[in-house]
């Protein structure tokens, strides 16, 4: 059953759908905001769209280094697959829906 999650990234609220468990979506949901923060410091002129993905590619980049520090090289598990898969779902319901 689909739950509704109310998260806050960037002092901007987010209402995410999905069949995650709630509190892995509000860790998801800091640890984005913590990114955007990060790279905010460094620019602090950037529009937020820009610090998103930006913060998209940092995550995109560490999926992929992950990949390659596994044993067999760009395996993963079918879990994290399958969690990245809603990850992504997530964010891009979570932007389309809120713009």
């Amino acid at each position: 059953m689909s739950e509704k999650v109310k998260a806050r990234i960037q002092g901007d609220d987010y209402t995410i759908v999905g069949d995650t468990d709630p509190e892995y979506i509000h860790r998801l949901a800091e640890l984005v905001d913590r990114k955007i923060r990060e790279l905010q410091l460094g620019m602090p002129s950037a529009s937020k769209l820009k610090l998103a993905v930006l913060a998209a590619l940092n995550f995109a980049d560490e999926l992929e280094q992950s990949k390659s520090d596994s044993p067999v090289m760009g395996a993963s598990s079918p879990e994290a697959e399958e969690k990245t898969r809603k990850l992504i779902t997530l964010i891009e319901e979570g932007l389309i829906g809120d713009l």
